[in-house]
């Protein structure tokens, strides 16, 4: 009996072992040990060299200088540092699957014949070759590649076509400065006239919001004392000059064609003891010129990237029009070219004087449009002609409690139409406020009306 039982124990053993063994064993074709590598491994340090064609076939060469990298052809810029840096990191990623085909004929339809495919070359700092193979289309999840001189076309990972399909402008470092904007202490502005050079406070024990900045010189129209400062201009300047990038470039221009020569305005910030110069040029069409002090290179930026740098001094000092709040009103007289419409504060709500019937839902927007008013800029001109202020478009007269009126005239809207002329009734100055602040008060009376009862 007991050697029935040993026998059986010794069977079951068998059987679980054979059981598992199966169970370990790879199904039939699948693959067993390391995958394949048609190309070696590549380690980023040792990569000094790439040389990349994109699918037009332009070749670009790239060569590391010590720790930052170079376009050495078709002629010397700085690299895109980034750019580069995925590119190293997806050739370190690179892994194969299966192959997908030995046919020389499925090439083109893979994105890796000669001549037509993006192409990759990669060297180290003694010219060794480290691998050279072409790549195709995304098919299945998975990139195409090829080794250069063989017909095997294999699925990879790791490495994606958009890396590598750049012209050499694609490839050339956009950035004109970057530093961290925290780090910005000092600012200056020349030209239109004038200077301004301001110096960020050190912050105060807990304090939160916007740096503050005091002037240090002033001339021309510049502020002069750091109550008339605009603060939110002066943080928004150093911030868009901290991480300007180039749209493009205009090697065929030269500074004098440009408004380089003699430059509209010239920016300085200084950010950890380095100092950074901007010359700010023409602005034709879309584009802004623009170049550095210390380079001979001549970018161009579009124009909502240059807005917050391409001021003069004095649109550094306060824009605020008003900040009146919506309970601070007793009334608003809005004056629409001959239309006018008068509002009245009656309790907690706001109504429209006489017979004139408005929508109460309407009327919130307007009243509290005034809180904080404030200018995008200067206007060129003070000529009451040139800002549509001899006869102004329209006005509104705004009537507080504690009886007294502040009148906003309102003139004509910019060229581009962005802005409206805008001049506080006793002051000398005139200020661009962007359309849409203004037409969110500027209504007419049937603007206010209410909608028209649907008909059942």
């Amino acid at each position: 009996m007991e050697k029935k039982t040993l026998f059986a124990l010794i069977a079951v053993a068998i059987l679980g072992a054979g059981a598992f063994a199966v169970m370990r064993a790879p199904e039939k074709g699948q693959r067993v040990g390391p995958p394949p590598r048609p190309v070696a491994e590549i380690k980023p340090a040792d990569i000094a060299h790439l040389e990349l064609v994109s699918e037009k076939q332009d070749k670009v060469v790239l060569d590391k200088k010590g720790d930052k990298w170079s376009i050495t052809s078709p002629k010397e810029w700085a690299a895109d540092a980034a750019g580069v840096k995925s590119l190293v990191d997806g050739l370190e990623k690179l892994g194969f699957h299966d192959m997908v085909t030995e046919t020389k004929e499925k090439h083109e339809e893979l994105g890796v014949a000669d001549g037509k495919a993006q192409r990759v070359t990669v060297k180290n700092a003694t010219g060794t070759l480290l691998a050279d193979f072409f790549v195709g289309k995304s098919v299945s999840g998975y990139t195409m590649v090829r080794p250069a001189g063989k017909n095997e076309v294999w699925q990879a990972n790791g490495i994606y076509a958009y890396m590598i399909n750049r012209d050499a402008k694609g490839w050339r470092d956009h950035s004109v400065f970057e530093f961290a904007a925290v780090d910005g202490d000092k600012l200056s502005i020349e030209g239109a006239g004038g200077k301004l050079a301001v110096e960020k406070l050190p912050p105060e024990k807990d304090a939160k919001g916007d740096a503050k900045w005091t002037v240090t010189e002033a001339t021309g129209d510049a502020p002069k004392t750091s109550d008339a400062l605009d603060l939110g201009q002066v943080n928004g300047a150093v911030q868009a000059f901290s991480t300007l990038k180039a749209a493009d470039f205009a090697d065929d221009k030269k500074p004098e064609d440009v408004g380089l020569a003699k430059p509209a305005l010239t920016l300085t910030a200084s950010a950890k003891g380095k100092s950074y110069t901007l010359l700010i040029g023409n602005t034709v069409g879309d584009d802004v010129y623009l170049k550095t002090a210390e380079s001979p290179i001549i970018y161009t930026v579009k124009k909502f990237t240059a807005e917050r740098l391409q001021h003069a001094p004095i649109d550094y000092r306060d824009k605020t029009l008003t900040k009146i709040k919506d309970i601070d009103l007793a009334g608003l007289d809005i004056t629409v070219g001959a239309d006018t419409v008068s509002l009245e504060h009656a309790g907690d709500k706001w109504k429209a004087k006489g017979k004139t019937t408005v929508d109460d839902t309407k009327l919130k927007p307007v009243v509290s449009g005034f809180e904080n008013l404030v200018g995008s800029g200067f206007a060129a001109s003070k000529d009451p002609a040139a800002t549509g202020l001899a006869k102004p478009a329209g006005s509104v007269a705004l009537h507080l409690k504690d009886k007294s009126t502040v009148t906003l005239k309102i003139g004509a809207a910019t060229k581009d139409g962005a802005d409206y002329h805008v001049q506080k009734l006793g002051s000398p100055d005139v200020l661009l406020v962007k359309k849409y602040n203004v037409e969110r008060f500027w209504k007419k009376a049937a603007d206010l009306a209410p909608a028209a009862t649907a008909k059942k």
